[in-house]
């Protein structure tokens, strides 16, 4: 017979958000189970391009869209692979994408994310110093490439809304980034050095890490996917694959299976699952390390050193269903254009790693109060800030199950924001 559990708080979701969810709330004194299917290489955060910046304000809904839209819609750019015949299922999401492609909404999303953005450097060290990975943590810019001048002056409304916010950057020449970055062989215009970044090397090994943490401080994992989640008077029932729990809270953290989780509440997001790949590579014996993560924008890819003279590349966003097949049409064109950018070796993996993330049209994430249900609480469609802000999110979950002020404004990431249908113009 399958066995019951109580407990104060369930956290459904072992990604970035959900351990350190459960961790803040565990050293909140609560008693918390965190219930994930277990599969370390499926969780996003797994893999993560590592790249923890606090310029990490500007969603993909940006008003440039419009002009390549076109682009877009026949898969003729990098940045987007689109599955057309997904594009039924995700009309709620694509309509509220395009609601949010202006230029007051860009503006409105960069302030709001900028307090979460700023707290998570502090959080990952605060996080890394309790789970023994402060070596993987390291604070060294990152650098987002331009291949032509135009490309880069074509970028001009970013980097004035970054200066708006005091985020510090540095611009680099050729000659300038050859000499940050020599790794780098291919050259370029332009360059943008975003300092205020650090990066985490190996994300997999920090979620490890946070387990083994969550684990020491007593809390209590289950493996299993969660079959059902069901209010009851004073708590909730969660029904998983080897038993239930009962308790009083309900965090649900699962990152692309959140929107599905919460459809069976009645709750229809307009939320995807953004699909991406990445693959390893050795370094040529005779290449310069590279130093920092390199977001190159001609390639719609990017490069990230994972240590011992390995790199990983990874691609672009594929809209695609969460389980369909894999497409690596993607993947392969990244490889080609890094092999052009570093001097590489042979793959370290015999097949690329897929990973869905949790988009969100407006580029942030839900956190907080469900609407119609006491007890319940939202933390996920980070998208590709997940691992970034994480921890600090943890922290916020925390915060909220426990009736105290969040150190960081929610209000703008409430979910009634992504019920229903927007007005375009």
């Amino acid at each position: 017979m399958a066995a019951e559990e109580t407990a104060d708080i369930v956290v459904i979701g072992g990604g970035m958000v959900g351990l350190a969810s459960a961790i803040a709330l565990r050293d909140r004194g609560l008693d918390v189970v965190l219930c994930d299917p277990g599969e370390a290489r499926a969780r996003t955060s797994y893999g993560n391009a590592g790249v923890v910046s606090r310029g990490s304000i500007l969603p993909m809904a940006s008003p440039a869209l419009w002009g390549k839209l076109p682009a877009y819609l026949r898969n003729a750019d990098r940045g987007l692979r689109l599955h057309h015949a997904h594009l039924p299922r995700i009309l709620p999401y694509a309509t509220h994408f395009l609601a949010a492609a202006r230029t007051s909404r860009w503006r409105r999303a960069a302030a709001a994310l900028l307090p979460l953005t700023s707290a998570a450097y502090p959080a990952h060290e605060r996080l890394a110093a309790r789970a023994g990975t402060n070596e993987r943590l390291q604070q060294t810019g990152w650098l987002k490439t331009y291949r032509t001048q135009a490309a880069f002056e074509a970028a001009a409304l970013e980097r004035e809304i970054l200066s708006h916010h005091r985020v510090a950057f540095e611009i680099l020449d050729a000659a300038g980034l050859r000499d940050l970055e020599p790794a780098l062989v291919r050259p370029f215009a332009r360059a943008m050095l975003l300092t205020e970044t650090g990066s985490v090397r190996e994300p997999g090994r920090l979620i490890e890490a946070c387990e083994a943490l969550f684990a020491g401080i007593g809390g209590r994992q289950r493996r299993g996917s969660v079959e059902r989640l069901t209010p009851e008077a004073g708590g909730w029932r969660v029904a998983h694959e080897t038993g239930s729990v009962r308790a009083r809270q309900v965090v649900l953290a699962a990152g692309a299976a959140s929107g599905a989780i919460a459809r069976t509440l009645g709750y229809r997001f307009a939320v995807a699952a953004e699909r991406g790949y990445h693959r390893h590579y050795a370094l040529h014996p005779e290449s310069p390390p590279l130093t920092r993560p390199v977001l190159d924008t001609g390639a719609g890819s990017i490069l990230s050193p994972m240590g011992d003279h390995r790199v990983r590349v990874l691609s672009g966003v594929e809209l695609n269903a969460r389980h369909a097949a894999p497409d690596h049409t993607q993947i392969e064109a990244a490889s080609r254009e890094a092999a052009g950018t570093l001097r590489l070796g042979g793959p370290l993996d015999n097949e690329p790693w897929l990973g869905s993330r949790p988009s969100t049209p407006d580029g942030m994430p839900v956190i907080g109060r469900a609407p119609r249900h006491d007890g319940l609480l939202f933390a996920f469609g980070h998208g590709h800030i997940g691992l970034s802000t994480g921890p600090i999110t943890g922290e916020i979950v925390a915060d909220l199950a426990t009736g105290r002020e969040p150190q960081v404004p929610v209000a703008p990431f409430a979910p009634d924001r992504l019920l229903g249908w927007p007005r375009l113009f």
